[in-house]
């Protein structure tokens, strides 16, 4: 391969990267797991005391079941503190561990900010690829070929692949539509 496809095989590849990481690939939206926004966490936190009150561990696990990430002690356990300061929740000492419940002052903050948990709610409804796992493993395979491959590509073989691919992209189109 020349010069000039390994460049225009980088450039796919960055443009590929640049959807990707816009939620798109191959025009269909990812199944990646949502990664948190900034300034999410302490809604996430709220929310989950919304239902019960938990400890902080808990705490970590319910926010990775509702939202799809886990956060990090690190981050959580200051966020409660900073949470409990400004009145949203009250800790109390059962059993050697700190349990967090939502205040009435918590509650009147999910409901201000009802947008902001909405979008929350939406991106942890949004499938992921654990939810497709064979499918996962498939589309990581054929990427992981091609592109381990690539030094014996050449212009022919990319424009056949880029052909399957559309193929592929098209059948699949058919699969899921189909009565």
């Amino acid at each position: 391969m020349d010069h000039r496809m390994y460049k225009n095989v980088w450039q796919d590849w960055a443009k590929a990267q640049k959807k990707w990481t816009k939620g798109q690939f191959m025009d269909l939206p990812l199944f990646a797991p949502p990664k948190r926004e900034r300034g999410t966490l302490k809604y996430a936190a709220l929310m989950v005391l919304k239902e019960q009150p938990l400890h902080g561990y808990a705490i970590i696990k319910a926010i990775e079941e509702k939202c799809g990430y886990s956060p990090s002690p690190g981050v959580v356990y200051p966020t409660l503190q900073m949470l409990e300061d400004q009145g949203y929740v009250v800790m109390t000492q059962q059993e050697n561990k700190k349990v967090y419940a939502l205040t009435d002052e918590g509650r009147r903050c999910l409901e201000e900010h009802r947008d902001v948990v909405e979008h929350i709610d939406a991106r942890a409804q949004m499938p992921r690829w654990s939810s497709i796992p064979g499918i996962s493993t498939q589309l990581r395979e054929l990427t992981r070929a091609i592109f381990a491959n690539y030094r014996y590509l050449n212009e022919d073989k990319v424009k056949e692949i880029e052909d399957v691919l559309e193929d592929a992209r098209k059948r699949i189109g058919e699969v899921i539509f189909e009565p």
